[in-house]
């Protein structure tokens, strides 16, 4: 039996949960300890509660970082707001996340968006490994590539970053008495890297050869539900509340002919009354997607783990991205023509419905009417989302846990 620690730093929501649950379980059936050291506990509560596994807060950068970009261009400025331009704080963060290795003494730590996490890793007797989507795991090169490929860079911004950004966590490392690292992309040196997406799906379609886990998710997570015998379509709409076209979205939904459910954590009881009807159903707590994508026509969600669920039971999308990685990932769909998506508020991102990432839009208010009545009726969305699915009908989230976990076991006994 090996001790297994999974470890997540940034980023936010319950999808980097949802791609660790189904593994966690399987490794647990197979006779490992696993434990969980996290950012958000109180997510972690919902979804690993009920399954009893072991729960820690993991260091978490705090600090208001002055003076970076408006918007970073690749990975390494991304980095830059939790620490790695200030010596100091990231030794602090490097020793905590030391002091925490010491605590649980894994065997193997699985690494989800967690740089810092990785660098304290470097030098410890334990086996690392990577484990999330295309956009927690860069291409290995140097500098890291632009992320935003329909703004322009100069190239020796991305180069001045990394120099500076590998000089600072080198001399933290040496404070330590580890090695320095030749290059930022030394940071993902492990023994496996779970890259749990497909290659239509990578944030980085230029990412070059690579091992695709397919994506991970949980589909029996949540509360069961069933589509009511309506006549009409069936749209589901995993929403966020703060989302800035929420009421706006809510709105058009009351309208659709047929039945909607709508998962929306954080909406309140006035609004909740506001937009229920005898055809919307509106809830706050996640619900099992086992039971929702048979016979739905159309999602609407915001983030990655979701939208893949659905391409998989050949379900359309309207994807509403919040940030740059749901951005890149809800441009992949687009190209595969099975949805659309709506850049509303993001800084520097193509606006247009379309989702055209060559070039930066003129920003319009979206018309989310005109885009569900486009998605439910013009059947070439649907077409191509049953196509993705067709292409992946051999996906067996079973048989990819256990591969994962055989895999895992393997390079334990190496």
């Amino acid at each position: 039996m090996s001790r297994i620690l999974y470890v997540w730093e940034l980023g936010a929501g319950l999808g980097h949960l949802g791609t660790f649950l189904p593994l966690a379980l399987k490794l647990r059936e197979r006779g490992h300890e696993v434990r969980v050291a996290i950012r958000d506990l109180p997510g972690a509560e919902t979804v690993f509660g009920r399954h009893g596994f072991p729960l820690l807060q993991s260091p978490i950068w705090l600090a208001k970082v002055a003076g970076l970009p408006r918007m970073p261009f690749n990975y390494t400025e991304l980095i830059f707001q939790f620490g790695f331009l200030n010596k100091p704080g990231l030794a602090g963060m490097v020793k905590a996340w030391r002091e925490l290795y010491g605590l649980v003494k894994p065997d193997l730590i699985l690494a989800d968006h967690s740089p810092t996490a990785l660098l304290a890793a470097r030098g410890l007797p334990f086996t690392r490994a990577l484990i999330g989507v295309g956009y927690c795991s860069p291409p290995r090169t140097t500098p890291f590539p632009n992320m935003r490929p329909w703004l322009t860079v100069p190239p020796e911004r991305l180069a001045d970053g990394e120099r500076a950004v590998l000089q600072i966590a080198n001399s933290v490392l040496a404070g330590f008495g580890v090695k320095p690292m030749h290059a930022l992309c030394d940071l993902f040196d492990v023994d496996e890297d779970f890259l749990c997406t497909f290659p239509e799906l990578d944030h980085y379609p230029n990412r070059g050869p690579a091992r695709y886990w397919s994506p991970a998710f949980s589909t029996d997570h949540g509360q069961e539900w069933a589509w009511p015998e309506t006549p009409g379509k069936r749209v589901f709409a995993y929403l966020l509340a703060q989302y800035c076209d929420f009421e706006k979205i809510l709105g058009v939904l009351r309208q659709v002919k047929g039945a909607v459910l709508v998962v929306a954590p954080g909406i309140s009881k006035a609004m909740t009354r506001k937009y229920q009807s005898p055809r919307v159903t509106i809830i706050t707590q996640p619900v099992k997607l086992a039971g929702i994508t048979a016979g739905c026509d159309l999602a609407i969600c915001h983030g990655p783990g979701t939208s893949a669920a659905m391409l998989l039971a050949g379900v359309p999308l309207l994807l509403l991205p919040v940030h740059v990685e749901q951005y890149l990932s809800a441009a992949r769909v687009v190209e595969l023509g099975a949805g659309l998506m709506v850049a509303q508020g993001l800084p520097g991102m193509p606006t247009a419905p379309e989702g055209g990432a060559s070039a930066a839009q003129k920003p319009r208010e979206p018309d989310y009417r005109a885009l569900l009545t486009r998605l439910l009726s013009q059947p070439i969305f649907a077409r191509q989302a049953r196509a993705f699915a067709a292409r992946h009908a051999d996906f067996d989230q079973a048989a990819q846990c256990d591969a994962m976990a055989r895999r895992i076991e393997e390079i334990l006994g190496r």
